[in-house]
């Protein structure tokens, strides 16, 4: 395979990798690991998910978060126009479209995202 062929396939969840410690493993960045706690707790039902393929935005805008229920005093506190809960930080963390895309099968699978926006195709 050509070597833009190998970074265009979907990195499969479960996949274990050599010469990151002792034998193989698995390997997650932060975004995949949280969305591979989401799937292994059932969060995402029978959908197929693949959790590395999922960047950091791709955990927040998933229409999974809570937002019936009011925020605890201290994150009204800390900042009463957010929709969610940033209790420190000098600078808030702005997501754009949080909440906002329903799972499904193989999602984020066969979309490129573009650096630094994160920004995808309106058909991913």
């Amino acid at each position: 395979m050509k070597l833009d062929q190998v970074m265009a396939m979907p990195e499969i969840d479960g996949w274990m990798y050599e010469g990151l410690g002792e034998g193989p493993e698995r390997s997650y960045v932060c975004s995949s690991y949280v969305t591979s706690v989401l799937k292994n707790a059932g969060i995402f039902g029978d959908l197929d998910i693949n959790p590395s393929e999922f960047a950091t935005k791709d955990v927040y805008i998933l229409d999974l978060w809570n937002t019936t229920d009011p925020l605890p005093e201290a994150c009204v506190a800390a900042d009463p126009d957010l929709p969610y809960c940033q209790l420190l930080g000098q600078y808030r963390i702005e997501m754009p479209e949080y909440n906002s895309i329903t799972p499904y099968n193989n999602m984020f699978e066969t979309c490129e995202i573009n650096f630094p926006e994160y920004t995808r195709s309106p058909t991913c």
